[in-house]
Order: structure tokens, then C-alpha cells, then sequence
């Protein structure tokens, strides 16, 4: 599989290059530049001994239309969980959540967005005037502790310029998409600056509800407010202030038992809504020359909605001689209300402040309260249990506190060797209720890393890494649930990395050889309670002995010429479960939602006169749906192009995505819905098909 695997990607890069360069072409290839990472010290990509990939402004405008989720193909080893209509649920080298139908908000991978924690609130994660996606992998235990075990994702919007810049753009395109955005940024002053960012995004959606004839009950309706204001109060100190309003009000109608993929036949479509107001206030200043003072505070209330119409049907799809002639209707609606309070104190060694006159350090406070209420009315009628209008109703109240100290050490060893070492410990503990249980779990956890790098030449760096990570315990909530099974371990992973990374010339790559042990792996399998009943499931999570993901990643940007670069991602995977048999036997499978291999090639061409061409290649392997049943996904592959042209002040791309209308599944249930044999069905979301259309920009300066 993967020798084909590499002979189809061999094929469509070099297709792809014969096809956008012109043997006329022999200018000099530009000098690729070292991307910044947000780390406890800003470090450039190619320094920082550890698999990250730097997303910048130029990759973003060049390749996503919108949304986050547009870039996770370009990354390696990064998946996602279809489950709701915007990829808020993600996968790092196979580990991440699915759902979050029920229990805490303990998430596997960290999302921030301008130092603000949105983990598990990725619909909120749009776009427009955004500079740079860091995408960290592996466990980040010592920057973000618990909420980071599989790594981190940072969103950085563009800062504040010093000089007077504005932009418009507007974006027509299929299913009725439309957006508009302006931005504005500037000097306030001499010791001030301002930049504030506003778009609205408003597409259809492909799907076609046939029972309400109407093309938009999985719309989008996206609005998002952001503001910056930076101002230095002397030489040595500066206030950094970040603002964020995102309005998410999307539809929610993507199932249909027949798996249409376009076509759904609901009679109740649902939303998938956020609503978000968050900001950040960052001190930063410099003590006796010696030493860099940071403290960062963040606020952020979230109001979310997630609802669904559970039948996938109506009345009359129901009530005929295929399905029974069935009485069958059922809804669901999940509200959130999320607040988080976070502080972190962190003091950075400088050149005056080094130990011995040689080692760098960095220590830090931080902690965060997270409160979380959650509201549930579930809706139902059947033949069987509920011939009139049963209502469910479910509370919840949960709130959390962590704290943690951390620390991290630099030490050169000679003039090419260097030795990173860090640490965090993190107290945690939590309040839960409802109106059947109460429960006040809490935990002390460790994590660090220690990183050995090795200079080879002024371009090339190799390492290795060791990481331990760490998750929190939590509970079951169900009732099916022994008593014995209610609360499950905390879980730790220790990540082995080999590290290879060059920038040299016109030459940006890097390679990694991951393995990961995972001690008492926390695995949740949904399990439906009752047959004609869609809604009525239990989530059941227990610690499985041992978990192991394994494999590659690599990624390259090489400037060929001076029109022509080339751009190149590929991610392998192996995992596997061991001594896994709570609910059903896991032993030796597959994790969910960690497909084999995945990975993006593409070429940019443009020329002095404005023109450019971008085109990229995507696939994936096949992958598991979940761990309740063994249905996997397909392989698949997709194409997208961007052609456009700038002169002065204007921008004009036309662009295609899955221009080929590849169809493609992101998400997979395997339960009884139909009546009146509720027999064990696959049911499958079918991905974004093709998508065409214009985007226009205009920039005063």
C-alpha cells in the first residue's frame, strides 16, 4: 500500500511540475525564511527541536477560503471529527476526541487563539486577517499541561502595523457563499497602535433538505470581530490588548439514512452555534536589562448550541410500507454556557541573567478556572415507547481549577550541542452535578521534556526529544455504567522524537520519526441503549493497559526558481490498542480517526507582472469511525487551484476546491435507525464537494 502510496505521489509532483514550469525559467530561487513559533521564547520553526509545522499569512491567503478546517489537510498527522458542521474536534497523530456529548470538557489537543484557550471551541477558529497557524505535535506538557497531551494548535491574527494600512475583500462563490471583510491598522501616536478586523461569511451549504424544500438548513452564518491595541509605555515596557467576537450561527442537517451525501430529509434541521466574546491583556517588560517579565490574562464566555434532528426524517419518509408505517420522531438540543478565567506569570532569562553566565531559563505560574453549565432537552415519539411527545430534560453543572508551576532550562553544550529541559506540575481539580450524581475528582500532574540538538552546519539542525504529556481522570455519567467503572484514570504519554530540519537557500524541510507510548489510554465507546431510540446512547470511557502511535512526519517548501515553488507534507501513522475489553474487545485494533498515511504536494508559480497559479494535492488513508464498531472510511484524494493576478492596489483569484468532485466521508455511525428492524446500519457525513468562486481585494495604504 504505501510503495503505491508513494508512486502516485512521485506522479503528481512531477506532473505538477512539468505542468507550471517553463524550461525559460533558470532565475535565482529566493531565500526561504525562517518562520517564527510561539514558544515560551519566540524561536524560529528550524530551531525549535520538536515536529512543528508554521502555517503563514502567504500559505493562509493562498489556500483557505474561510475556516481553520480548510487547512488541516496541508498538515501532517492532523485530523478531524465531522461531528457537527465546523471541525471542532481534532486529532494529533491519532489522538483527540470525537464528540463531547456528555462529561467534562478535558480535551486532548490545545487550540489558542491570541493567547486566549478556545480548546474545543474550534468553530470559532475563522480566518480572515490571520498571520500564522502554529501546529505543535506531540505532547506539549510543560507550555499547556493537560489540555495539550496530543499537542497544540496557535491561531496569531496580524498585530499592528506602523504605518497606516487598510484592506477590503469580498468573495463570491457556489451554494450561495458570500463574505466580506475590511480591516484597518495603524499608529495611535508614538507609542500606540491599533488594528481591527470585521467579516461576515455566508454560504448555503451543499446539502438540499427535499422534505422542506430549502438549500440552507447546514448553512454558515459567520461574523468575526477582531480588535488589537498595542502600546508602549516606555523603552522596556508594553501592554499588548486582544479582542475577539466570533457569532457562529450555523445550520446543522448533514445525515440521512439512505447516504446521500447532498440530500437530507429532515423536517426539524438543527444549528451548530458559538457565540463568543474573549480577550487578552499581555504585560511584557524587561527587569534591570537582565531579565523579560511576561504576564498574560485572558477572559472568554462562549454560548454554544449544538442540535439535530435525530430521526433524519419526517412524518411522511416514515409512515410508509418500507419503514412500517412508523410513528417516528425525534430531536435533540445541547446548550453550553462556558466561562475561563486564565493567568500566567512567566520570567525569561536574558544575556545578563543566564546561570553560570551560560544557561537560559524560564520559569512561570499559571492557572485557569473553567465553568461549565450545560442544558439538554431531548424530544421523542415511537410506536413502541412514546406514542405521544416524550420530553428528557438533563442539567449540569461542572467547574474546574488548575494550577501549575513550570520551568525550563537551555544549556549549550560546546558550541554545537544544546540541552533543553523543562518541567510543569499541575494540581487539578473539579465540581460536578446534576440531578442524579455529584462528583469532586482531583489530580496531581507532571510533564516535561528534555531535547537534545545538534547543530550540524549554520543550515541544518538534527535532534531528539523525549516528552511526557498528561490528561486528566474524569467519570462516567450513565447509569449502565458498574460501579466500579464510574471514575477512570488519569492518562500519561511519553513521546520519543528523531528530528532532521535544514534552511538553507531556497530550501525549507524537515523530517521526524515519532513513537508514542500511551499508559492507562482513556477510551470512550458510545453504545446505544435502546433500539428505535437515536438519542438514547451511553458514552463509556475506561483506561485501556497501553496505547502505541507510531510513525513519520515530513514537510518541504523549496523555492525552485524564482517563479516556481514547490510545497510538500506527509504524515504516516501506526497505532494500536492493547488490553482494551470495557464494552467491547479493542485489543490489537486501530485507533480511531488515525488514518495510515496523509499528505499534500502542490506547486505556486508567479511571475513579475502579478500572475499566480497554486495547485494542491490532498489525500488520506481510510480510518476508523469510532471505537463502538469496526466501519472504516474510504481513501480519498482532492485538487485545488488558485489562479489570480495583483496590480497596485487590487488582488483578483479565482479558486476551485475538490475541483475533480471527489466524494469523501468525515464521519461514520454505525447504529439502528430504521424502522422496523432498528438492524445495525452504516451511516456516513459526506465531506465539502466542489466549490468554486472569486475573491476580489483591495489594499490603501
Amino acid at each position: 500500500m504505501f510503495v503505491l502510496y508513494r508512486i502516485r505521489v512521485a506522479t503528481v509532483v512531477a506532473v505538477a511540475f512539468a505542468a507550471v514550469v517553463p524550461p525559460s525559467l533558470a532565475a535565482p530561487a529566493p531565500q526561504r525564511e525562517e518562520l517564527v513559533v510561539s514558544t515560551f521564547r519566540e524561536t524560529g520553526a528550524g530551531r525549535l527541536p520538536a515536529s512543528v509545522t508554521v502555517l503563514d499569512r502567504e500559505t493562509i491567503r493562498a489556500t483557505v477560503v474561510q475556516h481553520f478546517e480548510e487547512l488541516i489537510e496541508m498538515v501532517p498527522n492532523l485530523n478531524y471529527s465531522g461531528d457537527g458542521n465546523r471541525a471542532r474536534y481534532l486529532q494529533i497523530r491519532g489522538i483527540g476526541e470525537l464528540e463531547q456529548y456528555q462529561g467534562a470538557p478535558n480535551p486532548s489537543v490545545g487550540f489558542i487563539i491570541d493567547d486566549i484557550d478556545l480548546s474545543g471551541l474550534g468553530s470559532a477558529a475563522t480566518l480572515f486577517d490571520v498571520d500564522q497557524v502554529d501546529v505543535l505535535r506531540g505532547p506539549q506538557g510543560t507550555r499547556l499541561g493537560a489540555n495539550a497531551l496530543a499537542g497544540l494548535i496557535y491561531v496569531k491574527s496580524a498585530e499592528p502595523a506602523d504605518e497606516f494600512e487598510s484592506r477590503v475583500e469580498a468573495t463570491a462563490g457556489s451554494d450561495d457563499t458570500y463574505a466580506l471583510g475590511g480591516m484597518v491598522t495603524g499608529p495611535l501616536g508614538d507609542r500606540a497602535g491599533y488594528r481591527l478586523a470585521v467579516q461576515q461569511y455566508q454560504s448555503d451549504g451543499f446539502q438540499k433538505n427535499q422534505r422542506l424544500g430549502r438549500s440552507d438548513t447546514n448553512s454558515f452564518d459567520e461574523l468575526t470581530v477582531r480588535g488589537k491595541l498595542r502600546v508602549d509605555l516606555n523603552d522596556d515596557w508594553r501592554v499588548d490588548f486582544t479582542g475577539l467576537y466570533a457569532d457562529i450561527d450555523d445550520g446543522y442537517d448533514a445525515w440521512a439514512v439512505d447516504n446521500n451525501g447532498d440530500v437530507t430529509y429532515s423536517d426539524k434541521p438543527g444549528e451548530d452555534a458559538q457565540e463568543t466574546t474573549a480577550g487578552s491583556l499581555k504585560f511584557t517588560g524587561n527587569i534591570n536589562n537582565s531579565v523579560t517579565f511576561i504576564s498574560i490574562t485572558s477572559l472568554a464566555h462562549t454560548d454554544a448550541t449544538f442540535s439535530f434532528d435525530a430521526d433524519w426524517g419526517n412524518d411522511d419518509f416514515w409512515n410508509t410500507p418500507e419503514f412500517g408505517h412508523s410513528i417516528y420522531d425525534f430531536f435533540s438540543s445541547t446548550e453550553r454556557d462556558r466561562d475561563t478565567a486564565s493567568q500566567e506569570f512567566r520570567l525569561v532569562s536574558g544575556p545578563n541573567a543566564q546561570l553560570f553566565g551560560r544557561i537560559d531559563w524560564v520559569v512561570g505560574l499559571y492557572g485557569l478556572n473553567l465553568d461549565e453549565n450545560i442544558d439538554v432537552v431531548d424530544t421523542g415519539r415511537d410506536d413502541f415507547f412514546c406514542v405521544t411527545v416524550c420530553v428528557t430534560l438533563f442539567s449540569s453543572r461542572y467547574e474546574s481549577e488548575s494550577r501549575a508551576v513550570f520551568g525550563e532550562l537551555g544549556i549549550p553544550l560546546g558550541t554545537a550541542f544544546r540541552l533543553d529541559f523543562g518541567l510543569r506540575w499541575e494540581h487539578w481539580e473539579a465540581d460536578y452535578v446534576d440531578a442524579g450524581v455529584s462528583f469532586s475528582p482531583e489530580d496531581d500532574l507532571l510533564g516535561g521534556h528534555a531535547n537534545l540538538s545538534y547543530q550540524l552546519s549554520a543550515a541544518t539542525m538534527l535532534y531528539g526529544r523525549i516528552a511526557r504529556g498528561y490528561k486528566a481522570g474524569g467519570f462516567n455519567l450513565d447509569a449502565n455504567a458498574p460501579p466500579d467503572k464510574i471514575l477512570f484514570e488519569s492518562e500519561a504519554l511519553w513521546n520519543y522524537e528523531l528530528g532532521w530540519k535544514i534552511l538553507a537557500g531556497d530550501i525549507r524541510a524537515d523530517v521526524v520519526l515519532f513513537w508514542m507510548e500511551r499508559e492507562d489510554m482513556q477510551i470512550k465507546v458510545p453504545v446505544q441503549d435502546t433500539a428505535g431510540n437515536p438519542i438514547a446512547f451511553s458514552f463509556l470511557t475506561d483506561n485501556a493497559d497501553k496505547g502505541r502511535n507510531r510513525g513519520v512526519e515530513a514537510s518541504i517548501d523549496w523555492g525552485v526558481t524564482a517563479a516556481v515553488t514547490l510545497h510538500g507534507a506527509l504524515g504516516l501513522l501506526d497505532t494500536e490498542i492493547s488490553n482494551f475489553e470495557y464494552v467491547r474487545d479493542l485489543e490489537d485494533r486501530d485507533q480511531a480517526h488515525a488514518p495510515h498515511y496523509n499528505f499534500a504536494v502542490g506547486a505556486t508559480w508567479q511571475n513579475g507582472r502579478g500572475w499566480m497559479v497554486r495547485a494542491d494535492v490532498t489525500g488520506k488513508d481510510e480510518f476508523y469511525y469510532d471505537t463502538s464498531h469496526d466501519q472504516k472510511s474510504e481513501s480519498y484524494r482532492r485538487v485545488n487551484l488558485r489562479l489570480g493576478k495583483t496590480w497596485g492596489a487590487w488582488s483578483v483569484f479565482a479558486w476551485g476546491r475538490n475541483i475533480f468532485d471527489e466524494r469523501y466521508y468525515v464521519r461514520g455511525f454505525f447504529f439502528g435507525n430504521e424502522p422496523p428492524l432498528w438492524e445495525d446500519t452504516l451511516y456516513t457525513q459526506a465531506g465539502e464537494p466542489r466549490q468554486v468562486g472569486l475573491t476580489a481585494r483591495y489594499e490603501f495604504r
